[in-house]
């Protein structure tokens, strides 16, 4: 069964709970969240709702305003509705998602918000980096996939947190990677997730799209 990149942000929040509160906090969390830890966003689920939206206009590139943030894509991409995902997505606030033209299902980029017990700081991301890679390795793992690469130490819009690669399978059997932006603006997490098909024809062009939104995220 996949996991995208909402489970990765239930994990990674389970995760920053225990190493919070200690053996108290895992049984309060075990409490809390036994029945939808580890939530599932199906890749079919999320890709779906792209079906029907309209295409961006003619500038050199879209502009995201909502939910506090702001970021660019490319011009060429499709904004997918959020129907369907949040009634998924117990742990996360909201999820946007959007994909290139005529590329494989399994070619999307998301963004999502979250909280987390604690807020994560650039002096703290040391002291976190093992758990939260630890978490995310299981989850590839389980998605049929592995950790490729991380953690590495970023920043988006001047956010501190971790940078990840790994590699799953969607709901359809493809193999995908993806890369993986975890950020902090207090106790609120922002998780962006590159995914594409592997060795598919769309892997130049979800790094673009990638690439664009790293850039010029902010928040508002």
């Amino acid at each position: 069964m996949p996991r995208t990149s909402v489970e990765v942000a239930a994990g990674v929040k389970r995760s920053v709970w225990r190493l919070a509160n200690g053996s108290a906090g895992e049984y309060l969390w075990s409490r809390m969240r036994r029945k939808s830890c580890l939530i599932v966003l199906a890749l079919a689920l999320a890709v779906s709702a792209c079906t029907g939206c309209s295409a961006i206009g003619s500038k050199k590139s879209g502009t995201f305003h909502g939910h506090g943030i702001s970021f660019r894509y490319p011009k060429n991409w499709a904004k997918a509705t959020s129907t369907g995902v949040s009634s998924q997505d117990r742990s996360a606030a909201w999820t946007e998602a959007f994909s290139p033209p005529s590329s494989s299902k399994a070619d999307a980029v998301f963004i999502s918000e979250s909280k987390t017990p604690v807020a994560i700081t650039r002096p703290k991301l040391a002291a976190y980096a093992s758990d939260i890679a630890n978490t995310v390795s299981q989850l590839a793992k389980r998605a049929g996939g592995s950790l490729l690469a991380g953690p590495k130490l970023v920043s988006m819009g001047g956010l501190p947190g971790y940078s990840f690669r790994i590699s799953a399978k969607t709901s359809g059997g493809v193999d995908s990677e993806s890369r993986i932006l975890m950020i902090w603006n207090g106790t609120t997490e922002y998780l962006l997730n590159c995914q594409h098909q592997t060795g598919g024809k769309a892997v130049a062009e979800i790094e673009r799209g990638c690439k664009m939104i790293i850039a010029s995220f902010k928040v508002d």
